[in-house]
């Protein structure tokens, strides 16, 4: 499950750094006339990273909320 999430964060900062870069650069803006009318772009590619590193982020600290009593079985055997 973990794992699943960690990819749809991945896929999240992607989208976001993607839809960044077709408003920066010049050339890509060719492709999506709409990017030039508003900066809406800009928003939704910083909504997407945004999201993305909350999704990783949470999907960390799950983990390591599990491995707790693990991580402190090990403290306890030294």
């Amino acid at each position: 499950m973990i794992r699943v999430i960690r990819i749809a964060g991945f896929l999240l900062i992607s989208a976001g750094v993607v839809v960044l870069l077709t408003w920066v650069i010049e050339p890509l803006r060719a492709l999506w006339p709409w990017l030039l009318q508003l900066p809406l772009p800009v928003k939704i590619g910083i909504v997407a990273v945004v999201l993305g590193l909350i999704v990783l982020f949470a999907s960390l600290i799950a983990e390591r909320w599990e491995d707790r009593e693990r991580d402190r079985s090990l403290l306890d055997e030294f």
